[in-house]
């Protein structure tokens, strides 16, 4: 029987960081299904990195890896980088996708040329407030490397540099972390996924009660927060998601969120490592195209087992057949 090892951050709902971390729920749910067919052990991967004399016990075939990381805007690439440095297979995208799709202006001047992305700009420090002074409002203001929609409430979007300049100068003395400014676009929020030997699956859109999916509505207002299947023909949109995951060389999964504009699709970030919440956006959107929880965790270990080794991505090309 093969040996799969269980990676996680669990959220004890103790600090603000944990957000971006798996519930109790998420890894017990994917721990059953995998028991059915592999011996399956779960580890915490602590700060310590205790869990690494740990994994090396275990020798596992395959590390199911669902980390986030604690901080910074490489958080999410430790865990696969350090995996490669054992020689260990591990599902998912790989230390390059995680460290590029953690940034969100990188990955949206990268795509520019290509699909539809909200004009933005980057904030390293305060003295860069003022370049901004021409700015087309409304903007959005946000952290550029976290996710979870940490850092934003009902005053991220702003309509004058007086507002804008409270803003970024709130999240710069709290966090202390690089501020993404960027077009805001009034629509709906749709998420697509992309796995790897299927293709793109979904859409689902995002029903709250706020302007957008914030921290709030994704933590303490969850309960009021609906993720539904969405209807119709979506064959532009994978083409989209295609393109998207084919430039940015995305191995194993993705979830690709936009807005939705009239007819236009506008690439709001890539996230590479994603949620497997049963009820959650990449779930909802596997049903979609007839993939239950179970089956959709079984085909992401099946298709990364079956070659032994993670094959690394280049992170971005410039030639390929995108459309």
């Amino acid at each position: 029987m093969k040996k799969v090892a269980l990676l996680f951050n669990i959220n004890r709902h103790k600090y603000e960081y944990e957000t971006e971390f798996d519930s109790e729920l998420t890894i017990n749910s994917i721990y059953e299904v995998l028991s059915k067919k592999y011996e399956v052990n779960k580890f915490e991967a602590d700060q310590d990195f205790n869990w690494i004399e740990k994994l090396n016990k275990f020798k596992p075939d395959l590390v199911f890896n669902i980390c986030e990381g604690y901080f910074g805007p490489a958080r999410e690439s430790v865990y696969a980088a350090i995996l490669e440095q054992l020689k260990y297979n591990y599902s998912g995208p790989d230390s390059t996708n995680l460290l590029m799709c953690h940034n969100k202006y990188l990955v949206k001047n990268l795509l520019k040329n290509y699909i539809d992305v909200p004009k933005g700009y980057i904030i390293c420090s305060k003295k860069d407030i003022n370049l901004l002074i021409n700015v087309k409002f409304p903007v959005i203001v946000k952290l550029n490397s976290e996710g979870s929609s940490m850092g934003m409430n009902e005053n991220s979007i702003v309509y004058s540099f007086e507002q804008l300049k409270e803003q970024v100068l709130f999240l710069l003395n709290k966090y202390d972390r690089n501020i993404l400014v960027e077009e805001y676009i009034e629509g709906q929020d749709i998420s697509m996924i992309y796995v790897e030997g299927i293709g793109p699956l979904g859409p689902c859109i995002i029903d709250c009660d706020s302007k957008f999916y914030d921290y709030e509505m994704k933590t303490i207002k969850d309960d009021k927060v609906e993720i539904k299947q969405l209807d119709g023909d979506f064959d532009s949109l994978k083409k989209i998601v295609s393109c998207i995951v084919n430039k940015l060389d995305i191995k194993g999964y993705a979830k690709i969120d936009f807005r939705k504009k009239d007819d236009k699709f506008y690439l709001i970030e890539a996230n590479a490592q994603v949620s497997f919440h049963p009820n959650g956006e990449f779930i909802t959107c596997a049903k979609k195209d007839g993939y239950s929880f179970d089956r959709i965790i079984n085909f992401i270990v099946e298709n990364a087992i079956k070659d032994n080794k993670k094959i690394n991505s280049i992170g971005y090309k410039e030639i390929n057949n995108d459309m």
